[in-house]
């Protein structure tokens, strides 16, 4: 596991969490453009980081559990802003569940709000992970063009972008194990009290449409959070296209939070 830093003489620090199925590369020119204004850690996840072909991906618990330990060795436990991108809010989450952290912003762009299935059986485990995960795999991990062009029209990015972000040579036991470990897992948004949460969707493509799916029923739970809601922008498209109106939109909500 690697954490790349950036801007290390700025006196904020900002995290980020890249989704599923890409490697950090997808945020690295977003990274080192922040770097200007904030200290960047940038977590490249195991079995997605083409630094480190060799690892495999764990699990959630895995991958936040090592940031956590990083921040708080490194850096006293201080964070002020997190930021997770679609399946980093999974890891996001997992780290607002630690106490030992004093995290000032946080920002989960594309967040999914539905849970995975309960599935107790193994073999029912393994049918589903064959099926969800494998269309997952089959259009990210191993996307051709035509594949990639039907993933530029879910997500509202362009086909460039397709190209830049996704990771190629994760294993398959790397995407299986992103989703075995949330098997049965249900989300608990009580974390949301131990930050400023907002929560962020593009809608110009039809996923962030779905991932939303629960918005309103959350709400009614009085959790504390905001929600934004950027119509002329795909999913993840305000960090991976949009660079100067992300720097400018994450400034805007620290700014409250503080």
């Amino acid at each position: 596991m690697k954490f790349f830093e950036f801007g290390k003489e700025n006196q904020e620090i900002m995290v980020l969490l890249h989704g599923g199925g890409t490697s950090y590369l997808g945020v690295l020119p977003t990274a080192k453009k922040i770097a200007e204004k904030y200290h960047v850690i940038l977590l490249a996840y195991d079995g997605f980081n083409p630094s480190e072909p060799q690892t495999e991906f764990q699990s959630i618990a895995y991958e936040a559990r090592a940031l956590e330990d990083y921040i708080i060795q490194n850096y006293g436990g201080k964070v002020d802003i997190l930021y997770g991108l679609s399946y980093g809010c999974r890891t996001l989450m997992q780290v607002l569940a630690d106490n030992r952290l004093k995290i000032t912003t946080t920002i989960a762009d594309g967040m999914s709000l539905r849970d995975y299935p309960d599935i107790k059986s193994d073999v029912l485990k393994e049918l589903y992970l064959f099926f969800f995960t494998g269309l997952f795999f089959v259009v990210m991990g191993r996307a051709g063009k035509l594949r990639k062009r039907f993933l530029t029209e879910i997500t509202g990015r362009s086909f460039e972008e397709a190209d830049r972000i996704l990771y190629t040579k994760a294993t398959w036991k790397s995407w299986k194990n992103q989703d075995r470990c949330l098997i049965g897992k249900k989300t608990d948004y009580s974390v949301f009290q131990n930050t400023d949460m907002h929560i962020w969707y593009g809608i110009k493509g039809t996923v962030d449409k779905k991932l939303s799916a629960g918005l309103e029923d959350l709400k009614k739970q009085g959790y504390p959070f905001t929600v934004r809601i950027f119509p002329d922008m795909g999913h993840g498209g305000l960090i991976g296209e949009n660079t100067e109106r992300f720097i400018e939109e994450v400034a805007s909500v620290h700014k409250k939070s503080l």
